[in-house]
């Protein structure tokens, strides 16, 4: 059973959702404007916000992002049901940081598909990576959607860990986690040294890390990070429990090396979260495919 909250201005039509939903076991309560939506959020521990988009007091797009602004709230599923059908209106409310986008008159059947499908992927999912520690995939979305609803400049600096699948081979699985492990400390570890304050980090699969980085430190941060990465590699390799020769690696050109890539975020940019990861994709591929290590910087940024 989830815990949701309905807020919709058409009193008819909040009813009706929250009587379906509460057929199938979860707990509904509605309101009819925005406004004190995040409070009660905050004090009611919910599962689920559907919001529609056109609310007296504070617009549901506005309440939206002042949720993935919140410290507390920025992990709760949204979903905007609306009458509004325009692509770029759709686009628009997932650029706020919506789950989901359900246009009216609801249909039923699949209004409660898409909740059930939304509720499993997120009903008492805490957004840990098991391995690391840091936020997971979806988690680290939310959190770089947090910062731009708060209208933040940040660095975003896409950090790949090289040959993972090769030293799996010879290291085995439990390496390959010490070694996630070991980055993941990295990264936190640098900005420790640095004294850096509001930088965060996720392991969105494999050997890919994302971090948020303030924006005017992102490049030392990046540099200092490779440079201490390569002065450390050695004792790592030199730890008893990794069955490889850190000599034999390097001439192997195995090595567990990093590729960094850096974008930014300005204050009053309009760029989603989706787009900036797919602009660090795009660099990602890049130089991949150059087969180069190091910091690359989006100069375009």
């Amino acid at each position: 059973m989830a815990k949701i909250l309905i807020v919709d201005d058409d009193k008819n039509t909040a009813s009706r959702m929250a009587l379906e939903l509460q057929k199938v076991g979860h707990e509904c309560a509605t309101r009819n404007d925005g406004s004190g939506v995040v409070d009660i959020a905050r004090k009611s521990d919910l599962d689920l916000l559907i919001l529609d988009v056109m609310l007296p007091g504070t617009s549901g797009f506005e309440v939206c992002r002042q949720i993935r602004s919140d410290e507390k709230l920025f992990t709760l599923p949204v979903v905007f049901v609306s009458s509004m059908k325009d692509e770029a209106e759709i686009q628009h409310g997932l650029a706020q940081g919506a789950d989901g986008f359900i246009t009216k008159p609801i249909e039923l059947i699949s209004f409660l598909q898409r909740i059930d499908r939304l509720l499993k992927m997120n009903v008492d999912v805490d957004h840990i990576d098991s391995i690391t520690g840091t936020l997971d995939a979806d988690g680290t979305r939310k959190m770089i959607q947090q910062h731009i609803s708060r209208d933040e400049a940040f660095g975003l600096a896409y950090v790949e860990l090289l040959n993972l699948m090769t030293f799996q081979e010879r290291a085995g699985v439990s390496g390959r986690e010490k070694a996630l492990r070991h980055l993941a400390r990295a990264l936190d570890h640098y900005a420790e040294l640095m004294g850096l304050e509001n930088c965060m980090y996720g392991h969105m699969g494999g050997g890919h890390f994302i971090a948020l980085v303030p924006a005017e430190q992102t490049a030392h941060y990046c540099e200092n990070l490779l440079k201490s990465w390569h002065k450390h590699m050695k004792s790592f390799y030199d730890n008893e429990s990794i069955p490889i020769n850190y000599s034999d690696a390097q001439e192997r050109n195995e090595l567990l090396d990093l590729s960094i890539c850096v974008t930014h975020r300005d204050a009053n940019d309009h760029a989603t979260a989706q787009q900036l990861l797919e602009t660090l994709s795009r660099m990602h591929k890049i130089e991949t495919a150059n087969g180069v290590a190091g910091v690359h910087l989006d100069r375009r940024s």
